[in-house]
């Protein structure tokens, strides 16, 4: 009798403890990775406050920055390297064309270029 209530006792046991494993392992693999107890608790706090919505503002603002830049640098080199000299481009985001005012010679002009291909649209001397 002893032997069997050993080997019922070492099966519970090892049973418990499989079994406590696979919870604590099924927990971390459910859990999203970028999950923060924290933010359930505070986030609505801080959510309203002035300065919270400024902060998000400037950066949605510096990405849209650095998007609109980076094509109006590409766009300028396109112009540059057909032999004009740029005084200004502009670019608003969401709009098919870019528009560049340009320098040969003595002579000015407005140039548009296709987005995203860069291919110019149409040039007209100012």
């Amino acid at each position: 009798m002893k032997n069997l209530s050993a080997l019922t006792l070492k099966t519970v046991v090892s049973s418990s403890i499989i079994a406590a494993l696979l919870t604590v392992t099924t927990g971390c693999v459910t859990t999203p990775s970028g999950y923060n107890v924290y933010d359930d608790i505070y986030g609505d706090v801080h959510k309203d406050d002035k300065e919270h919505k400024k902060h998000k503002d400037k950066h949605k603002k510096a990405d849209k920055d650095v998007y609109s830049a980076t094509i109006e640098r590409r766009a300028a080199n396109k112009v540059s390297s057909m032999g004009y000299r740029v005084k200004d481009v502009k670019y608003k985001k969401g709009d098919r064309k870019i528009k560049v005012e340009a320098e040969r010679g003595r002579d000015d002009y407005k140039i548009e270029l296709g987005y995203p291909s860069y291919n110019v649209l149409k040039i007209k001397k100012d």
